[in-house]
């Protein structure tokens, strides 16, 4: 019988979160930039990361299959188009961003992570929602915004706590539960990062805890649930046809 989840890999996937235990408690030090961020500032991020990159790592050893070209050129098509939504959203919704206040302001989180849930959907390849998302990212922080260099290590999160989701199905599941899980572990990523990074003493810990379920529930219905049906959407068009997403779309 099939165990993936014990172990060395099991062992491998709770040293990852020890060591991001380790990186959190420690802290990165203080003194030191990177692109105009302070690495102290980056603690947290760095944490997450090595989390759900050691479980999406160990995860994706269970599953046989090879990126092709086909999975990185639909991926990068995914991630570029994700990315000049994020442009014009990023213009388009800054009235609306300035008239929220958090944490009710993360109602719109979902909007930045549906490319993560989306390309992971589509791709169906250890690492899709991670790259998708990252892609993005880095096209909207080229294009420009207020955010700098700070939305591509945003991304790089985002896109981890999509792609953990998947890893801990051991790419194996890819319906509407595993789509709104996803979206969800989207939402977590960014409610955290928010909360303590950019609010940290704007919200007491009963604001950051609302801002992080707001988050997770924007990601659950925008980039989870939406995701899931243009993913749908893309497949009865037969534009999915070389790829897993479209030869299953039933599954989806």
């Amino acid at each position: 019988m099939n165990t993936p989840w014990a172990g060395p890999r099991l062992f491998a996937a709770g040293a990852a979160v020890a060591v991001a235990l380790a990186v959190y408690l420690i802290g990165l030090p203080e003194g030191t930039s990177l692109f105009g961020t302070p690495l102290s500032d980056l603690t947290l991020p760095t944490a997450l990361f090595v989390a759900t990159a050691g479980v999406a790592v160990t995860a994706s050893t269970a599953r046989a299959g090879r990126w092709r070209v086909v999975d990185i050129v639909t991926a990068s098509v995914l991630g570029v188009a994700g990315g000049l939504v994020f442009a014009v959203w990023n213009a388009a919704s800054t009235p609306l961003r300035d008239a929220m206040v958090p944490p009710a302001s993360a109602i719109i989180a979902g909007v930045w992570l549906f490319p993560a849930v989306l390309g992971a959907l589509v791709v169906r390849r250890p690492g899709a929602a991670v790259y998708t998302e990252l892609v993005a990212a880095v096209l909207s922080a080229l294009v420009g915004n207020e955010w700098g260099f700070a939305t591509v290590w945003y991304g790089l999160v985002e896109g981890m706590g999509a792609e953990v989701v998947f890893a801990l199905l051991l790419y194996r599941r890819y319906g509407l539960p595993t789509a709104l899980f996803a979206g969800a572990g989207a939402g977590v990523a960014v409610g955290l990062l928010d909360s303590l990074i950019y609010y940290p003493e704007t919200l007491g810990a009963g604001g950051k805890l609302a801002y992080v379920l707001i988050a997770t529930a924007s990601g659950v219905v925008i980039a989870g649930l939406g995701s899931w049906l243009l993913t749908r959407a893309l497949a009865s068009t037969g534009t999915l046809a070389p790829l897993a997403s479209g030869r299953s779309a039933e599954r989806v």
